[in-house]
């Protein structure tokens, strides 16, 4: 299929394209089973489900094992666990993550070392390749990402956008963004290259495109408003990539002259659509897709310059510059306060956030670092925040720190920057009603991945914060009735208020620029009153009619709790021993519950309500852990001042009067005469004679110590001989 310039040929290329667009994404997606096949040395894993899957992979240390994260997924039909014991592999096991709003399969590849694998969708099933050490040496790198238009190599999360393309705004900019990516084998069509949605809650839609402005590097969609949801789609055979405009009916008719790496830009309208193509010139250009204020901003990057030919006549080009040093990630926490969770990385990256389902983010971070440590999953259900689960794991195919967030329901999410590194929070956008007959009860403070040390502080009129954010008002009035005020209060703070029918009496305030709600606050505790918040709504009465709320609640709870159905939960425990642990759950376990332990598996078992289990898992996720060491090194070093010096002398010699050196004495006794030195000495250095030496008081010198100089003086005919040798050594420290 390729794209026209006429503006109806856009349209119906649109129509063919959401017509193949997949369907029923939100379905849950249940595992059948997981096939094993061995092939060359090479295990496939095909788990089998009833949709595209949704998936996160990292891999984990001691043991090493493979996890596989299955968005929205159930695996408790699957029979768990399968022995292998072939190629490197193990067993595979698996495990169920699930609420009332979401649910999260995991699928536990264990290793017998280091291996490399493979990720891929296929249909409705996800092949997982595990390459033995016999058939390492035969395949190709792993993954190897392609780069340019019109090729996409499967990679080991579930976005299928090339590695060479950012594809992702570095941050979120609008309330309430969603992003999602779509496998492109699912949209049916060989010219789709990927296919992703970026969706925002945005105060004024657009309507229209009032102008297009074209730089050297981008090109810029002002709008009317703010686009609702972008979908954005690479295609190839040309390549070209089109963005669809929710919402946006008006469009410039005559195309428009493209940036940097796009040869033109075309406009098409359908059904409540605008379909912006934007033509390359040649190979798809690396791109960022980014919302400004009223509008849409498309910039292209420039990709590395190809290696020249060896043989090549060309002149060599310069060199290019050094690159950027990789980001080290030093550690990733978990923290809570109110209904705000957030997620504190130690390191600085480049960044940018996808969504590939809504119930699932992703925080990307290029070029950098995780150190082993910290490949691991934080089980945060027990905070009944808008998090479940923080995975953290390097991404072997792309080199990039993928940081997985599990969502309970919809939430927004933001990422700021700090000397310190990045600060990724949530907020649900949804308010969570509390369970039928659940106590009410707030904690006050900052609350970190684990369990609070100190016991919850129960408030009726809300949780405790430590500033208020509405909108500032003043209030100066003198006995007016409570009812009026409220009323008042509601129209500002555009929140629904309600008012027992036992609430009535006057108040006089005097309140200049103050929030609204902590306006709401004071007037309340001066009469007595406290508030209950769901959602949009404020419900107000008499501390004693909540508190008997609360107390009621609690007791419905507590008589319904011994007809709650039993439930059976396998936890492994990774790091410590399941005997030692078992004592510590049985704590937070209810009067029916009780916990077992396989010694051979190291799993606990633990029988008891849906509620308490879930406590139960999420104290061994949060005691399971690895035990810090310390490495302590020392380096000894002696040293010692001393000075020793020392001058020898060597001297000796030989005089004869002979006959064999012609001067015998003359006499008829003595007629030879012969002296020498009576101290045996070595060779004398100029002489192959071995004198004796009259005076011998060397030094201690020899090889590599010292020095010494040997003179020798003597007559023709050998009659005499003297024969001198001087050292000296001198040595320090």
């Amino acid at each position: 299929m390729r794209a026209h310039p006429k503006p109806v040929a856009g349209i119906v290329l649109w129509g063919l394209l959401a017509a193949l667009a997949p369907i029923g994404a939100t379905e849950q997606n249940v595992v059948r089973a997981v096939d094993v096949a061995e092939r060359d040395g090479v295990i496939e894993l095909a788990i089998q489900g009833t949709r595209a899957p949704s998936y996160t992979v990292f891999k984990l240390q001691d043991p090493p094992r493979l996890v596989v994260d299955l968005a929205g997924a159930d695996v408790s039909k699957v029979a768990s666990p399968v022995q292998v014991g072939k190629a490197g592999v193990v067993a595979v096991s698996t495990a169920q993550y699930k609420d009332e709003r979401s649910s999260v399969g995991r699928i536990i590849v264990a290793l017998e070392g280091p291996r490399r694998y493979e990720v891929a969708p296929r249909g409705d099933a996800l092949v997982i390749r595990v390459i033995g050490e016999a058939a390492q040496d035969r395949q190709a790198p792993i993954l190897a990402a392609t780069s340019g238009a019109g090729k996409s190599a499967p990679t080991s999360t579930s976005t299928a956008t090339p590695a060479a393309i950012p594809t992702a705004t570095s941050t979120p900019t609008a309330a309430g963004r969603r992003t999602a990516a779509a496998d492109p084998a699912s949209a049916g069509d060989e010219h789709i290259v990927s296919r992703r949605v970026d969706e925002a809650v945005v105060g004024r839609p657009a309507r229209a495109i009032t102008g297009v402005r074209s730089a050297k590097d981008r090109i810029v969609l002002l709008t009317n408003g703010q686009v609702p949801r972008i979908e954005v789609i690479e295609l190839r055979d040309p390549a070209r990539l089109a963005l669809d405009l929710d919402g946006v009916v008006q469009a410039p008719r005559a195309p428009v002259r493209g940036p940097k790496g796009f040869a033109q830009v075309r406009f098409g309208r359908s059904d409540g659509k605008v379909r912006v193509v934007l033509d390359c010139a040649g190979a798809l250009p690396a791109y960022e897709v980014k919302r400004i204020r009223n509008g849409v901003a498309v910039v292209a990057f420039s990709r590395a310059p190809a290696k020249a030919a060896a043989a090549s006549p060309v002149p060599a080009p310069a060199p290019a510059p050094a690159a950027p040093p990789r980001a080290r990630i030093t550690d990733v926490r978990f923290a809570q306060q109110g209904g705000f969770a957030r997620v504190e990385i130690a390191g600085s990256a480049r960044h940018q956030v996808s969504r590939p389902d809504p119930h699932t983010a992703v925080l990307s971070l290029q070029n950098a670092d995780l150190a082993k440590g910290l490949e691991r999953s934080l089980d945060t259900t027990a905070f009944q925040g808008p998090v479940m689960m923080i995975s953290s794991f390097q991404q072997p195919t792309t080199g990039e720190v993928k940081i997985v967030a599990t969502l309970r329901g919809e939430a927004i999410d933001r990422v700021e920057e700090s000397p310190k590194g990045l600060s990724w929070t949530f907020q649900s956008t949804v308010a969570r009603a509390p369970a039928a007959g659940a106590p009410v009860v707030k904690t006050a403070g900052e609350q970190s991945a684990g369990f609070s040390s100190e016991a919850p502080v129960v408030a009726l009129s809300g949780a405790p914060r430590a500033g208020y954010s509405g909108r500032r008002i003043t209030l100066d009035f003198h006995d007016i009735e409570i009812r009026n005020l409220l009323r008042l209060i509601a129209d500002v703070s555009k929140k629904n208020i309600v008012v027992a029918e036992d609430v009535s009496g006057k108040v006089t305030v005097s309140l200049r620029n103050v929030p609204w709600d902590q306006a709401l606050d004071l007037i309340l505790k001066s009469k007595g009153l406290g508030k209950e918040e769901m959602g949009n709504v404020i419900r107000i009465a008499k501390y004693e009619q909540i508190a008997k709320e609360a107390q009621a609640r609690a007791d419905a709870e507590k008589a319904r709790t011994p007809s709650l159905p039993l439930k059976v939960r396998l936890i492994p425990v990774n790091f410590a021993r399941a005997g030692d642990v078992a004592g510590r759950v049985k704590d937070v376990l209810s009067e029916r519950g009780s916990v077992s332990t396989d010694e051979r598996t190291n799993v606990l078992i633990v029988k008891d309500v849906q509620e308490a289990l879930v406590r139960a898992e999420g104290l061994v996720r949060n005691l399971d852990t690895e035990i810090p060491q310390v490495l302590i090194e020392s380096r000894i070093i002696e040293a010692s001042s001393n000075f020793s010096k020392a001058i020898g002398i060597q001297w000796g010699g030989n005089a004869a009067f002979t006959q064999a050196t012609g001067n015998p004495t003359g006499l008829a006794f003595p007629n030879n005469v012969g002296a020498a030195g009576g101290i045996p000495g070595g060779t004398t250095a100029g002489t192959a004679s071995t004198p004796n030496f009259a005076v011998s008081l060397p030094a201690p010198v020899g090889e590599g110590a010292g020095g010494a100089i040997g003179l020798i003086l003597g007559s023709a005919g050998g009659a005499f001989n003297l024969n001198l040798r001087l050292s000296a050594l001198e040595n320090k420290g």
